[in-house]
């Protein structure tokens, strides 16, 4: 249940509503009066939701006996009602909210009134993650600030226009909508803007740092990680300034994934409990579910895996069914804890999940397309049908004008039908692009830019099927790199990524075309060797040590060397297998190798002497 953040909220409440009662006719209050009470209410979305809706509610039952009516105050009111039903995570009701208002509206509102209604209904659809249909009400409420010269609402819309970009991973355009916000608030000496823009630019420098680690960037990495801290510790401060703790904890939960990717989690963990307990004061659901996703994250590094469990447990019941990617990342931190606590039948189990999962938003996706094309069909099949009729009960005595009408009309619908192919070419080029970025994505690990556990597992599947068919056996290297928390305590996690970039490189140059090496967790390899038997198996394991160990690696621009090593396991696939205990088999092997003295390859089923 949300916890009112205000002891005198309710008294608040009750008292609204004595005084529309005791009114007895919202005629009470002017139109000006009942606008700026929408906005007030609109407000209430950074302290206090729940009291908003309840005020809202009240205050718009009365409006329908005002005489005159008064559309933008029913409008203002239902977009506040809306703006902290978003907050609460009731993105259908608050949908239903803003288009209510902007039917009220017409087209007799400011445009400040205008955008501050198709801004809010953007930002719930791209909750929604329904990006496209955002886009398009972004574009008219920054279309209605523009034109009225209104700097402010155009900054606000500059900034919600960047989070889509961001969502849609076009981190340089986000970037310059966000700048463009920023100076847009700042000449306007607008602190609240000032603040929101610091947080989405640091949003955006988060996600460059992201990159940069896939990359192997460590230095950019940094400078972007430092960035984010920067400007959330700006925005940290305006919005105490302000008395707005649904910013303070917005600008905490950045500052502790700041701290996180800087090797810094004891911090974090301070910024990211901060942060939840604001918004679970708030009521702010979608914030909570994000603080504990970054709970969990910290708690993992500092390895407290059952308060990491506990915050994965939490965030999996707060989020709507239809929240899939929200599902998702549960399921891959999941992946991650798993790991993280060696227990690796558990992690499979998870990662079989997020694969689920994945494929489930593709299939939505692809319905949802299918739906959108019926819906344009239909209506375009509708209007050809109502204009067919209408023309042939004007020209019923015009022969002539019928006929040039028909040639008009058959023109209009070639046209139509040119276009509608054309615009659906469009689409289709653009989700063929998108589906192989995000195929290739969600193959790929993303520091090394290795294959990932999912990708192995398919491939593994794969061989699986084969060798039951009558093919050649193959085998698994399970890799693990010897003594590696000591790298990280002793140089840092910057070093410990900069290791395991590397070791991956070396491992990839040293196999078959025909092998794969997959990043299986931690610093731990995975490799699948196709149409091979243990010999093979040990011949390329030792072959694996001495690439790794035969030359030092450079640590911060070669200020620092370090020397691993590597302990292998093999196995080798017996048809009827189940491919489970094949895993199992090489991981054994390695646990062997790494009791025996570490820096050694270890057989399943033949004895694997070290080749010094």
């Amino acid at each position: 249940m949300t916890r009112c953040s205000n002891p005198h909220a309710w008294l608040r409440v009750a008292l609204t509503l004595s005084i529309l009662i005791a009114s007895g006719t919202a005629a009470a209050l002017t139109c000006p009066e009942l606008e700026a009470l929408g906005a007030e209410i609109a407000s209430a979305r950074d302290s206090n939701p729940t009291e908003g809706v309840t005020r809202g509610e009240a205050a718009l039952a009365r409006t329908e006996v005002m005489q005159p009516p008064c559309p933008s105050g029913k409008a203002s009111l239902l977009g506040g009602i809306a703006a902290n039903l978003h907050v609460l995570g009731r993105h259908h009701d608050a949908i239903e909210r803003y288009e209510a208002a902007l039917d009220t509206l017409g087209d007799d509102g400011t445009p400040s009134r205008i955008a501050f209604l198709h801004r809010g209904l953007g930002v719930t659809l791209v909750d929604m993650e329904l990006y496209e249909r955002a886009l398009g009400h972004y574009l008219t409420a920054l279309a209605a600030s523009d034109g009225a010269g209104d700097r402010i609402e155009s900054a606000k819309t500059a900034g919600n226009i960047g989070i889509l970009y961001t969502s849609l991973g076009e981190f340089e355009k986000a970037r310059d909508y966000h700048g463009r916000s920023l100076a847009g608030f700042e000449a306007a000496e607008f602190k609240p803007g000032i603040a929101g823009a610091l947080i989405n630019l640091g949003a955006v420098a988060a996600k460059f740092g992201e990159s940069a680690i896939a990359d192997g960037d460590a230095e950019t990495a940094r400078r972007e990680h430092e960035l984010l801290k920067t400007l959330n510790e700006r925005a940290l401060a305006l919005f105490d300034e302000l008395g707005n703790p649904r910013g303070v904890a917005y600008a905490a939960s950045n500052i502790g994934l700041a701290l996180d990717r800087l090797g810094q989690p004891q911090l974090a963990l301070v910024q990211h409990r901060r942060s939840l307990a604001l918004r679970r004061e708030v009521g702010d659901v979608f914030g909570m579910i994000n603080s504990l996703l970054s709970l969990g994250t910290t708690l993992t590094t500092l390895q407290r895996y059952a308060e990491a469990e506990s915050a994965l447990v939490e965030a999996r019941a707060l989020i709507p069914a239809e929240s899939l990617n929200l599902q998702k990342a549960v399921a891959e931190q999941r992946v991650l804890l798993e790991e993280a606590s060696d227990d690796f039948r558990g992690a499979l189990t998870a990662q079989r999940e997020v694969t689920r999962i994945t494929a489930q938003i593709a299939r939505e996706d692809q319905r949802s397309q299918v739906a959108a094309m019926q819906d344009r069909f239909d209506a375009d099949k509708a209007a050809r049908e109502i204009e067919l009729l209408r023309s042939e009960a004007h020209i019923s005595d015009l022969r002539l004008q019928r006929q040039r009408l028909v040639v008009q009309l058959s023109v209009l619908i070639a046209m139509l039908a040119i276009g509608l192919f054309l615009v659906l070419l469009s689409r289709y080029r653009v989700g063929v692009v998108s589906a192989r970025k995000l195929a290739a994505a969600a193959r790929t690990d993303p520091l090394t830019g290795l294959p990932n556990r999912r990708h192995l597992i398919e491939l593994m599947e794969c061989e699986v099927a084969r060798v039951n068919r009558g093919g050649r056996s193959f085998c698994l290297l399970m890799a693990d790199l010897d003594n590696f928390k000591t790298v990280n305590d002793r140089y840092g996690h910057d070093a410990g990524d900069m290791v395991l970039c590397e070791v991956a490189r070396r491992l990839r140059a040293a196999l078959r075309k025909q092998d794969t090496v997959a990043r299986w967790g931690g610093e731990e390899f995975l490799l699948l060797m196709p149409e091979s038997s243990e010999a093979g198996a040990l011949i390329l394991a030792n072959k694996l040590r001495e690439r790794i160990s035969s030359e030092p690696i450079p640590l911060h621009g070669d200020r620092d060397t370090v020397t691993i090593t590597l302990t292998l396991g093999f196995s080798e696939y017996r048809r009827g297998q189940d491919l489970d205990d094949c895993i199992r088999a090489a991981d054994a092997a390695l646990f062997q190798g790494k009791r025996e003295g570490k820096d050694r390859a270890a057989g399943a089923h033949a004895e694997a002497e070290r080749n010094v």
